[in-house]
């Protein structure tokens, strides 16, 4: 237990954390909580106080058992430990982004002005390049990264796989930042969406060609 604590206490203080900042704003929090945004930025979507402010926290809690488990129960386990500090990283990005978008909703929720439809795009887009620029370091296995049947079936392919889409992945997310920042509105949505959408396509491409080229 002991041993638990002090290899995960920071990722547990970041994700109790948010239960605890949430327990402390609760009774300011309105009644109605906005908890969805449109591409315009405008709210279109309300739960209730209680849904609106350990929406996030929860989400974030569920996202951390997952992640704890995941590597135990992957037949490939043993190649964790080959990206174990990479693995460490992903999990925190994970954490601080809905971490993030929690404050963003109780910051909103207070009444304050946020443009919202420029600042969780632009915390996707962020996302998506750190993610990006991890990926050139996962390991073999069955659940963390570009997991297609050609992938999952040749090592080789997995490792050629990801070198390659871990820096495309990293200049759509740039691609996708830059326009969240230079456009509005459904062209930012848009442009946006080809950032991310993209390069995925084109990843998946050229895994499949790099597999029948191995394989004949």
């Amino acid at each position: 237990m002991m041993n638990f604590i002090k290899r995960e206490w920071s990722l547990l203080v970041l994700v109790l954390g948010t239960f605890l900042a949430a327990f402390l704003i609760y009774p300011k929090m309105p009644d109605m909580v906005p908890i969805h945004w449109n591409i315009q930025g405008e709210v279109d979507g309300y739960g209730s106080r209680f849904m609106g402010t350990f929406l996030m926290p929860l989400v974030n809690l569920g996202m951390y058992v997952l992640l704890l488990v995941t590597p135990k129960l992957d037949p490939k386990r043993a190649n964790y430990e080959k990206f174990e500090g990479s693995y460490r990283i992903i999990r925190f990005t994970l954490h601080i982004f809905f971490a993030l978008i929690f404050a963003l909703t109780v910051y909103v929720s207070l009444g304050h002005p946020i443009d919202v439809g420029l600042w969780i795009p632009a915390g996707v887009c962020v996302l998506i390049i750190i993610l990006g620029n991890l990926m050139g370091r996962v390991r073999h296995n069955y659940f963390v990264g570009f997991k297609f049947p050609w992938t999952l079936a040749s090592e080789e392919v997995w490792q050629r796989t990801h070198r390659f889409g871990s820096k495309l992945m990293v200049l759509g997310g740039i691609f996708a930042l830059v326009s969240v920042f230079l456009t509005e509105g459904n062209f930012r949505f848009i442009l946006m969406m080809i950032g991310i959408m993209l390069p995925t396509i084109i990843i998946t491409i050229y895994s499949y060609v790099i597999y029948r080229k191995i394989n004949g």
